[in-house]
Parts: C-alpha cells; structure tokens; sequence
C-alpha cells in the first residue's frame, strides 16, 4: 500500500484513521469560522443591502453551509466561492496546509507522504465545490468514509491525502523557506486589507445609497394617493423611508461636511422624478457607513 512507508503499516493506518478523521473535521470548522469572516466582511464592504431580492434570503457562499443572509450586504456569490478557492488553495499551495489543519497539526501530502505539488493543490481545491455539494460536506463526508485514508473526492483525483505534520516530515518546508513566502504573503494580505480599508470609506457610500432605497421598497406602504407624489420621509422599524416605492435614476457628487458624514444629492422616480439629499454617518471601520438622515427636495 502506498502509505505504508508514511504511517507504518496497514494495521498503523487502520489504528489513527478514526483519530485523523475527527482532527480533519476540527481543522475544517476552524477554517470555515475563518472563511465565514472573510466573506461577511468582504460583503460588508463590497455588498449591497437588498431585502426585496430572494438572492439574499438562502445564499451558498461557497463553503458548504448555505446562509440566511437577510438585511445583510450581500455580493455575488461568484466572490463568495472565490474567496473560498484562494483561502484554501494559496496556503496548501505555499505551505501543505491551511490555519485550521496547522492548529490540529496536519498536513497536506501527496499518496507517499511527499510535499504536494502546486498542479495537485490546484486539482484539489478545484473538485473542493463538489465535495461541499449538495449540503454541508456530505459528498466529501461519505467519500472519507469509504477511503482507508479518508480522501475526500478532491484529494482522490488529485492524488493527496491529509495527514499527521509529525508523520510526514518529508512533506515539510524549511524553516527559511516558510519564513520567505509568510512575508511575501503577509505584505499581499496588508496591501488587500488596505485596499478594502480605503474602498470601504471612499467608493462604499453609494451602495449604502442604493441600499437605502432596497431597504425603503421593502415596506408596504399606504396607498400613494395619501401621499405626496415625491413621498414623506418617516422612520419606520429603525429605517429611515420615504412611505414611497422608488427607483434611483441617479447618485450625483457628493459633499463631504467632515471626515464622518457626507450627503448624496439623488434623483429618483415613483410617478413624478424626484431629488432628495441622503446624508451618511460614519460609525468606525467595524460597522462603516448608514443613513443618517433624508431630505425631499422636491
């Protein structure tokens, strides 16, 4: 058998399989926490708030647990899954392994407990989407199941398995090695980190606009002859609205007063077109920007 030369003998296997696996299943929801604050930021950064959509109500972001995403910012899940696919592929590819495989001390390897290769990181993380298929990693569950090394679906077509860091010495880096590509890594992660910093606060206001008016045509409001023909602004449930279904024609420049409040003038159309000033409130890097107020102009 392949592995013998790695773990011993078949009995060794047999002795640490059980033991491998449920390590395997810690390391995974230790990187799908990871993963899950990955994408509810880069949501909240490049997402727009869409409570009419039924897109945002049952979403499968890409890491096998389907998620109720209502009131959220929510990007295309074509992100989500990518965010999932480099997470995965980026460590395995530099490192062997990923931050929840190395907390529980594993690896991955190829079938001689050689280091893996970039073509079969990439084979790996490619099939990685039909092993989460259709719910919670069932696929790849049962295909663990039955391998003798608990290969998901992933690792059998690309030749790898994931194993015990200490029984697989030979699929290590050198100490100067892994010390090179963390810099490199950690000065890629600063610059994105900086870029979604900077996007959040310069480029984001203008979601939170056309959030604003997802949010406003989500209510049912009373019938329109009670109300003016540009709406009547009203705070309903904590959300400010204007007691009109709309459609926004247009986000113009804005106006900044300091460095944490700046006010869009709209144009907008329900019967008539309207123009209203949408003033944002800035509230720190963890909860961005919200409407702080809105004004009919006419």
């Amino acid at each position: 058998m392949l592995t013998d030369g790695v773990v011993g003998t078949k009995q060794g296997i047999s002795r640490v399989r059980t033991r491998i696996f449920f390590m395997r299943v810690a390391a995974a929801i230790i990187d799908l926490i990871i993963l899950s604050c990955l994408q509810i930021w880069a949501s909240g950064i490049f997402g727009i708030v869409d409570p009419t959509s039924s897109a945002d109500q049952y979403l499968f972001d890409g890491d096998g647990i389907p998620s109720t995403m209502s009131r959220a910012a929510v990007i295309n899940p074509v992100w989500l899954y990518l965010i999932v696919f480099v997470y995965f592929f980026v460590q395995e590819a530099l490192f062997g392994t990923t931050i929840g495989k190395l907390f529980l001390g594993l690896q991955v390897t190829g079938l001689r407990g050689e280091r893996v290769t970039f073509p079969a990181s990439l084979a790996r993380n490619l099939w990685r989407f039909i092993d989460m298929l259709p719910l919670v990693y069932l696929a790849g569950f049962f295909s663990c199941l039955l391998s003798p090394t608990f290969q998901r679906i992933g690792d059998r077509f690309a030749h790898t398995m994931v194993l015990p860091i200490k029984a697989t010495p030979a699929a290590s880096y050198p100490g100067p090695t892994l010390l090179k590509r963390y810099a490199v890594l950690c000065i890629i992660v600063v610059a994105i980190v900086g870029f979604c910093l900077n996007y959040m606060y310069y480029y984001r206001p203008p979601l939170v606009v056309q959030g604003w008016v997802n949010i406003n045509n989500s209510y049912q409001f009373h019938p329109p002859n009670t109300v003016p023909p540009c709406g009547k602004v009203s705070s309903s449930s904590g959300d400010i609205v204007i007691n009109r279904n709309i459609h926004l024609l247009q986000t113009k420049a804005p106006t900044w007063s300091n460095s944490d409040t700046v006010t869009y003038p709209i144009d907008y159309a329900d019967k008539v077109t309207c123009s209203a000033n949408v003033t944002l409130h800035w509230n720190g890097i963890l909860d961005g920007w919200s409407v702080s107020g809105v004004e009919i102009n006419s």
